[in-house]
């Protein structure tokens, strides 16, 4: 049966390669569905420019998410969304908080700042911690690819992520939605939006909330890992005292405890030499200590536009707190070397930006704006180990024998205080009635300081980047968009703990990207067919790398030298008749590793951790009026990622020894009937069952556990799971 599987996926992909080459240099982005069925694509507007414009038209290589696309295919989690972009990847590991998203091939390490701006109706996260949360209430969600900080500033260095909220509305209206799906997981969403004050005071109000027990079970004890339960409350007031002004308040507050560090211990180096297969893949893990995350969220942000003659003034302040507390089993074997491993991280941030915005029907347009964030960082993290891991003895041939001694030992307790100051301004000029010139300019400088409380020691350094981006447009046509686009991105330096020693450095140095693009965006057949295609270059500089050192048993992060990647990317929309959809995206990647160390050749030529070669999502949707008020539906979607490196640089004397997940791909289904104001359908995912590795590391990287134990980590996949959707708006 899985050889068959296997024939299947091969042959779609062939498919789907000989559409591409009969469509030639065409590509496309999957639109929303228009609402009669037999019409073409609707326009989706974005604001990937800080202006509301026809995706089509934008000189940027963007995948959006409309609403009525985000309601058809269940995406309510960020990891949803990107699941279904084009060399676009998310790993989540160690808690529920923690994951690294990588666009094109840049990514980030754990405990690391991201590589990507996430920007939520207009404010910037301060953290990657948040970015994992409810996003139910979405009414639109763009990814931007490639460096986008002259608009977006630090953390931009591989892209953006632009999330649009639902807006209160005028007339009163709700939604309400119940699902219940393996692992015994529940959620509820209810929302209400309407007038306090008509077409002066309007507001929403937003409750989420899931419960799951997971689906990855522990052999220790039979508990599960990944158990969840979240619950999201958000609230949006707009005031419209007159036609030129306008108070958007948003606040939103989020609570969660679940699991933490889902991984098992499987020989891999020992017995394939780095891969990892189905059967390794699957197996549970078997662990003694802590696993638990408890993280809360706050967010509150107040947005001022006023329309004048000359463009719009709009102010954006917004205040953030994320709090993160979990424990885990850090040995993540059924002894007890690490009884207890827990950190706890608190961000807090407060930012303020102000821009301009020209009115967009004139042929000069431009943006000028700054923006300032405070933000703090207090990371602590303590464990208690076992004084055999000290001496080497843990594990004998006649199995672990503990000292009888156990250390409490701090490991770091640090604040990080960041203040990010920015300039930044885009113009854009209609040289011809065809071809738009696009040029942005952003200097960023951000003061940053430590206090290493262990040590007594405060480090202080200044981070600053200019962050230009050019693009030229030709649009012969509303059907075709032509563009090449250049553009740079930076991402801050930081601190290592002092107690991390000398195998860390004290300051940790920035990061830049430079990203070279062509691009063309098609429609054909009154928009029944959307095509899209572009290709990249991206110079990476001193990537930042995250490591343990066995010595003293700390965390911290260093700089390697160079990488580069290049690649291509198509997305394609078909309707090619009433009631069908099709979709098709494919992205490839080939990074390498340049220069790590300056010095050797260690890691050189090597793929870039976390990133798939490539990734392949092929979609069918077919929609059948059984009635004048009831409709069946029925959607398909095929899943494929490419080899992807788990390279984790613990191992500079062989660097060829690290682990690997090869290709693999997933089915997902769902059917339903829709009534008007109301639809239920059942899902699957993972329907044929594949076993796969979301995320794994070497037995180097904690050595003086794992190494004896000759066992490497693997997080498991979550394995098939079905579920039921209930949903009625009124």
């Amino acid at each position: 049966m899985r050889s068959k599987v296997k024939s299947t996926g091969r042959f779609v992909l062939m498919m789907s390669t000989a559409l591409s080459a009969l469509c030639g240099t065409a590509a496309a982005q999957e639109q929303a569905r228009a609402g009669a069925s037999s019409g073409g694509f609707e326009e989706i507007i974005v604001t990937a420019r800080k202006r509301e414009e026809n995706l089509q038209q934008v000189p940027d290589t963007v995948t959006a998410f409309s609403a009525s696309v985000i309601e058809e295919r269940r995406l309510e989690r960020i990891n949803d969304f990107l699941a279904v972009t084009p060399n676009v990847h998310i790993t989540n590991d160690q808690d529920t908080a923690t994951n690294n998203i990588s666009i094109r091939g840049l990514g980030s390490n754990r405990n690391q700042a991201a590589a990507v701006a996430f920007s939520v109706d207009g404010v910037i996260l301060p953290d990657a911690d948040a970015f994992t949360m409810d996003l139910t209430d979405v009414e639109r969600l763009e990814v931007l690819k490639g460096p986008q900080g002259a608009l977006y500033g630090k953390g931009a260095i591989a892209g953006a992520i632009n999330i649009t909220t639902k807006r209160p509305t005028n007339t009163f209206e709700g939604e309400a939605k119940l699902s219940y799906g393996t692992g015994d997981a529940w959620r509820v969403f209810g929302a209400m939006s309407g007038p306090i004050v008509p077409d002066v005071v309007l507001a929403r109000v937003t409750v989420s909330h899931r419960d799951s027990d997971g689906t990855i079970k522990n052999d220790f004890d039979g508990r599960t890992l990944d158990r969840n339960r979240q619950t999201r409350v958000s609230g949006r007031v707009l005031i419209q005292p007159s036609d030129d002004f306008s108070i958007d308040l948003r606040a939103a507050h989020m609570d969660e405890k679940g699991g933490a560090l889902w991984f098992s211990l499987v020989d891999v180096l020992g017995t394939t030499g780095g891969e990892i297969t189905e059967d390794m893949a699957a197996k549970r893990p078997n662990l003694d200590g802590p696993s638990s995350t408890d993280r809360t969220v706050t967010d509150l942000s107040m947005s001022l536009n006023y329309d004048t003659s000359i463009g719009t003034f709009t102010s954006i302040t917004a205040w953030d707190k994320i709090d993160v507390d979990f424990s885990e089993d850090l040995d993540i074997s059924p002894y007890p070397m690490v009884p207890l491993a827990r950190q706890l991280r608190v961000t807090e941030s407060w930012s303020q930006e102000l821009r301009l915005t020209s009115p967009s029907a004139q042929r000069f347009r431009y943006i000028i704006g700054g923006y300032y964030q405070h933000s703090k960082r207090d990371v602590t993290t303590l464990a208690q180990l076992d004084l055999c891991l000290f001496a080497g003895s843990c594990i004998t041939p006649d199995g672990f024998e503990s000292s009888g001694v156990v250390v409490d030992a701090t490991l770091a307790n640090t604040r990080l205080t960041f203040n990010q100051y920015a300039v930044f301004g885009q113009v854009n000029y209609d040289i011809l009635e065809t071809l738009e010139l696009t040029a942005a300019l952003r200097y960023d400088t951000n003061k940053a300081k430590q206090n290493d409380r262990l040590a007594s020691e405060i480090d202080k350094a200044t981070f600053s980047k200019l962050q230009p981006k050019l693009s030229l447009a030709y649009k012969p046509s509303d059907d075709l968009t032509l563009y090449a686009t250049y553009s740079q991105g930076f991402k801050s330096g930081s601190f290592n703990p002092i107690a991390a020693g000398s195998a860390f450095p004290r300051v940790i140095g920035k990061e830049t990207s430079r990203n070279y693009e062509i691009g063309a965006k098609t429609s054909w057949l009154d928009r029944r067919v959307i095509f899209n295609v572009a290709a990249f270059y991206t110079e990476h500089l001193n990537p930042q790398i995250f490591q343990l050192d066995a010595v003293t048993f700390t965390q911290g992060s260093l700089n390697a030298r160079k990488a580069a990647i290049k690649g291509f990317e198509f997305e394609l929309a078909a309707r090619p008749v009433k009631g069908v959809d099709l979709n098709a995206a494919f992205g490839y990647i080939d990074t390498e590793i340049k220069d790590f160390d300056g010095v050797t050749d260690a890691y050189v030529g090597q793929q870039l951790p976390n990133a798939p070669k490539y990734t392949l999502n092929l979609g069918a949707q077919y929609a059948h009026d059984l009635s004048d008020r009831l409709t069946a539906k029925a959607r398909v979607d095929f899943n494929a990622q490419g080899r992807q490196s788990f390279q984790d640089f613990q191992l500079p004397a062989a660097p060829n020894v690290y682990l690997f997940q090869k290709a693999y791909s997933t089915v997902d289904a769902q059917i339903g009937l829709e009534g008007g104001q109301w639809e239920i359908s059942v899902f699957g995912k993972n329907l044929f069952k594949e076993h796969y590795a979301t995320s794994a590391f070497s037995r180097y990287i904690f050595g003086a556990a794992l190494v004896p134990l000759a066992s490497d980590a693997i997080q498991p996949d979550p394995g098939r799971t079905f579920g039921v959707e209930a949903r009625v708006k009124f």
